[in-house]
């Protein structure tokens, strides 16, 4: 059994608990969650942006990273445009941003997968 987190507000989907108010019981797979099903924490975050945290199986997103020891936590970035959030220890895999990278890594061409904003629209959240 897998678990899927909203990388917005981190609430998490887990296969083995379901969602019984969302009308998912217990053993209920990530692929029969409908692909318009939205994040029931902060209904920002659609299916496809959930991450695997951890699975019984390969498929599935990349999980998320752990800072170095002694190196700062990682940071959150959002976008004035949209509300998207960039978190460092998510990344942004589907671009080819891998997770753990600080947003000073990220390229200076990255845009918000969510508007099309550049990189210039983001300040720091939180």
């Amino acid at each position: 059994m897998a678990r899927y987190q909203c990388p917005d507000c981190r609430y998490v989907y887990d296969e083995a608990r379901g969602e019984a108010h969302e009308g998912f019981p217990p053993n209920t797979p990530w692929s029969k969650i409908p692909d318009d099903w939205a994040c029931p924490d902060c209904a920002v975050r659609d299916k496809p942006d959930f991450v695997l945290l951890g699975s019984d199986d390969a498929g599935g997103r990349a999980a998320a990273a752990a800072p170095a020891a002694g190196e700062a936590p990682f940071a959150k970035w959002h976008c004035v445009t949209c509300g998207h959030i960039y978190d460092e220890a998510f990344g942004d895999p589907d671009t080819g941003v891998a997770p753990g990278t600080r947003w000073a890594d990220v390229p200076a061409d990255w845009y918000c997968p969510d508007c099309g904003a550049t990189k210039e629209a983001y300040e720091p959240y939180g």
